[in-house]
């Protein structure tokens, strides 16, 4: 009985085991083969972006957003202009501005060179009513000694007769340079009474020139500041 049960007994387990052998190496190189796969080829786990979505047609717009925006653009384009030509007169101002007051300072210099020529020909005007007092007490006492001479033939006085006539001579010659200066000082008053006159006229044209860019300038920034508010 022994001996007729054992060999099936190990048939049977020569068979299993085979099987275990075959079922392991099997699963052994798979497991190769993966990890091979695996490391020759990564894996990649990058999630893929959204697809966009559908662009929809635009819708025709209609004719009250038509004329909406027809104004919109004429707003924008008037406010746009407005603000141009609010620089372009304020600029226009400073310009102006900038010629007033070049104009104002040429009036002032003028005006100062008038006063300074008037006050000079007041100077020589008193110079002249000097020798002109000086020459007519020169000519007093010439008269003095006119009728000195006149009384020299009756014997009234001291003097010869040549030394008075040297003496009228000399007073005579007095007299004379200080008309002489009398005219050079009323004719060098006449010349800086002149230029006065000149600068006068000069400061007079320049302050209508100064007062007349004012006037624009100030006209310029009122528009300006008028176009401000009408855009505000």
């Amino acid at each position: 009985m022994g001996s007729l049960e054992g060999p099936p007994k190990k048939r049977e387990f020569q068979k299993r085991t085979d099987d275990d052998i075959d079922s392991f190496l099997s699963k052994k190189e798979f497991s190769k083969t993966a990890t091979a796969q695996s490391g020759s080829k990564p894996v990649t786990t990058e999630e893929q972006p959204p697809p966009p979505p559908p662009s929809e047609e635009p819708k025709p717009l209609t004719a009250e957003e038509q004329e909406e925006q027809i104004r919109a653009a004429r707003a924008s384009r008037a406010e746009s202009e407005a603000y141009q030509d609010v620089a372009i007169l304020r600029k226009k101002a400073h310009k102006l501005g900038h010629k007033a007051a070049k104009l104002y300072h040429k009036y002032k210099a003028n005006e100062a060179m008038a006063q300074k020529c008037s006050q000079r020909a007041v100077a020589y005007r008193e110079k002249a009513e000097e020798r002109k007092a000086k020459a007519k007490e020169l000519e007093e006492k010439q008269k003095g000694f006119e009728g000195e001479l006149a009384g020299a033939a009756s014997g009234e006085t001291t003097l010869s007769p040549e030394a008075l006539r040297t003496k009228i001579a000399q007073f005579e010659r007095k007299v004379a340079k200080q008309n002489e200066l009398l005219r050079r000082n009323e004719s060098k008053a006449a010349a800086q009474t002149a230029k006065a006159a000149k600068f006068k006229t000069r400061a007079a044209r320049f302050l209508e020139q100064n007062k007349l860019f004012e006037s624009e300038a100030t006209r310029l920034s009122k528009r300006a500041d008028n176009l401000e508010r009408a855009g505000v």
